[in-house]
C-alpha cells in the first residue's frame, strides 16, 4: 500500500529466521512453521510485526524514524497470529516500543545462544520496575518499563540517582536500607531469566524485607548483576582492591578483566600492576602513552578507561545471568565528542547486558540511536517532605 513503510518478503524472512520462527513475545516462543497436510507442504502461521508503525499514524507512531528504516528488519519483530494482531490493539499502549525492542533482542540472543551451543537459561533482562514509596514523589506510584538501552532524564531532584539504586537494590539491599531510614520504601521488580519472577521490596527504619514470587525470603539468592557507576568512581582506577570493590570481583578475577581488556583494541593497551597500583597503557587520540601516576590521566579518558572494563565485565556476565549497567551522571560534565564517543562505544560493548544511563545532557539525548529508550523524570514538589538530593551522588566537571 502506498504511504506505508511495509517490509519486503526478503526482510520478513530475515525477521522469521533470525527469531527461529519462533514468537518473541515474552513467555511464548511458540513455533510458527510445521509441516502441512500435503508431505509437500509446510504451514506458516507467523506476522513480522512492526515494533514502530508501518503508517505514519499507526501503533505507537513512528519513533521518529523514516519510511526506509522502518521497513528494515531491526524495526520488525516475529510474532505467531494471536500476538501478531494483539500487539496492535489499542493503538498499541499494551505493547510500547521499548517493550518490544527488548523483547526481540532479548529472544534473539536466546536463538543465538543456542545456534553456537550456548546456555539460553542465562540468557534474560529487567522487565520493570514498580516504585509505591520512596525519597521521591516523582517516581511514586509510577512502573517504569525498561528496555535494553534506557536513558533517565530530569531536572535535579527529580528521583534520577534514586531510581537506579532501586533497580540496584535486588542485589544490593543496602541501597533501600540506607534510604528507608528516612522514608518508607516500597517497590517492586519483574525480571526474567529465561523464567519471570516478582520480588517485593519494602524497607523501614534500615530494615529491607523481600517477597520473591509471592514467598517471605531473607535476601534474593542470584538475582540479576548490577554494575553502578557514578562520577566518584574515576578515583578508583589508581588501585587495583578499588577497582575490585567496584565492580564487586575478587582480585583474581578483576585481574583476568584487566588482561582481556588490554586485548580488546580499544583505549586501554596495556595494564602493569606493582602491588595493587596500577600502571596504565593507554591509547591517547592515536599515540601509545604510559601513565604511572593515574591522577595524570585526564578526566575524560579515565571516563573511557571505566567504561570499557565495565562494558567487558557487563558482556561477559550476561553470558552467565541477566546483567544491568547502570551509569549515574557518568558522562554529563564532560564534552560533547567524549560523550558522544563513549556512548557509541558502549552500544557496542555491552552486548547483551542491559544499560541505563542517568543524563540531563541535552547531546546524549539528542545523539542516542532510536533503540534507546528516554524516561523523563518530573522535578521534585518544593513542599514534598523528602529530599532526594541526600541520595544523589555527588560530581564535579573532570579536567579536561
Amino acid at each position: 500500500m502506498a504511504n506505508r513503510a511495509e517490509f519486503t518478503s526478503a526482510t520478513r524472512r530475515i525477521i522469521a529466521e533470525r527469531a527461529g520462527y519462533q514468537c518473541s513475545v515474552l513467555n511464548c516462543g511458540r513455533l510458527t512453521v510445521g509441516p502441512g497436510t500435503d508431505p509437500r507442504q509446510t504451514v506458516h502461521t507467523g506476522v513480522a510485526a512492526h515494533i514502530y508503525s508501518a503508517a505514519k499514524d499507526g501503533p505507537r507512531g513512528t519513533g521518529g524514524l523514516s519510511d526506509a528504516e522502518r521497513r528494515e528488519p531491526e524495526n520488525g519483530i516475529w510474532c505467531c497470529a494471536a500476538h501478531g494482531r494483539s500487539i496492535d490493539a489499542d493503538d498499541g499502549r499494551v505493547f510500547p516500543a521499548v517493550q518490544l525492542r527488548a523483547w526481540k533482542r532479548l529472544h534473539e540472543a536466546r536463538k543465538a545462544a543456542e545456534v553456537n551451543g550456548g546456555a539460553i537459561h542465562h540468557v534474560g533482562l529487567v522487565e520493570s520496575i514498580a516504585v509505591h514509596s520512596a525519597p521521591a514523589a516523582g517516581l511514586e506510584g509510577r512502573t517504569f518499563e525498561l528496555g535494553m538501552r534506557n536513558i533517565f532524564t530530569g531536572p535535579n531532584a527529580s528521583g534520577k540517582s534514586i531510581l537506579t539504586r532501586l533497580i540496584a537494590s535486588v542485589a544490593h539491599p543496602d541501597h533501600v536500607a540506607d534510604m528507608s531510614r528516612d522514608r518508607d520504601v516500597d517497590m517492586g521488580v519483574r525480571w526474567f531469566d529465561p523464567m519471570t519472577h516478582d520480588v517485593a521490596t519494602a524497607g523501614r527504619g534500615g530494615i529491607v524485607t523481600h517477597v520473591l514470587d509471592g514467598r517471605p525470603v531473607p535476601y534474593v539468592a542470584r538475582p540479576y548483576k548490577t554494575i553502578l557507576l557514578n562520577g566518584q568512581h574515576r578515583t578508583k582506577i589508581g588501585n587495583l582492591t578499588s577497582l575490585a570493590q567496584m565492580f564487586d570481583l575478587n582480585i583474581a578475577a578483576m585481574s583476568s578483566v584487566l588482561a582481556l581488556a588490554a586485548d580488546q583494541g580499544g583505549v586501554i593497551k596495556d595494564v602493569q600492576r606493582e602491588g595493587m597500583r596500577m600502571r596504565w597503557t593507554v591509547d591517547v587520540d592515536g599515540r601509545i602513552e604510559s601513565f604511572d601516576n593515574y591522577e595524570a590521566i585526564n578526566g575524560s579518558l579515565q571516563t573511557l578507561i571505566l567504561l570499557e572494563l565495565a562494558g567487558l565485565h557487563a558482556r561477559h556476565h550476561a553470558r552467565a545471568e541477566p546483567t544491568f549497567l547502570l551509569l549515574d551522571e557518568f558522562l554529563d560534565f564532560h564534552n560533547a565528542g567524549v560523550q558522544v564517543e563513549a556512548l557509541q562505544r558502549l552500544q557496542a560493548a555491552a552486548e547483551h547486558a542491559q544499560v541505563a544511563i542517568v543524563s540531563h545532557s541535552p547531546v546524549l539525548l539528542a545523539e542516542a540511536p532510536c533503540d534507546w529508550a528516554v524516561t523523563e523524570l518530573a522535578p521534585q514538589p518544593q513542599n514534598h517532605r523528602d529530599n532526594p538530593l541526600a541520595y544523589d551522588i555527588a560530581t564535579k566537571p573532570p579536567d579536561a
